[in-house]
């Protein structure tokens, strides 16, 4: 049996309505091995280099979910299917 391993989790927001939920839902549904990393483009912590990541991954919208290097689709997250798609890929 292959160990679990964790996943890099990067959640990218606004501190928009939503933004919390977003993060509280990761945060639930998350791996304990897990790393989770929260940039808020309302933050003005100069050792947050949070534009440089949003230009790496291509992000426009958040909030934004990026996993292992990868940002999730957006249309994931808009159809209510983010719980499952959470457990799939943080579980993998």
């Amino acid at each position: 049996m292959k160990p679990i391993m964790g996943k890099n989790i990067e959640i990218f927001t606004d501190s928009n309505l939503y933004g919390d939920d977003i993060v509280n839902l990761v945060k639930e549904y998350a791996c304990p091995k897990c790393s989770i990393s929260v940039y808020d483009a309302n933050c003005t912590d100069p050792n947050v280099d949070m534009h440089s990541k949003v230009s790496e991954y291509g992000i426009t919208a958040m909030p934004a979910i990026v996993l292992d290097g990868k940002i999730v689709p957006t249309e994931k997250l808009a159809r209510g299917k983010f719980a499952n798609m959470v457990h799939h890929f943080f579980h993998k």
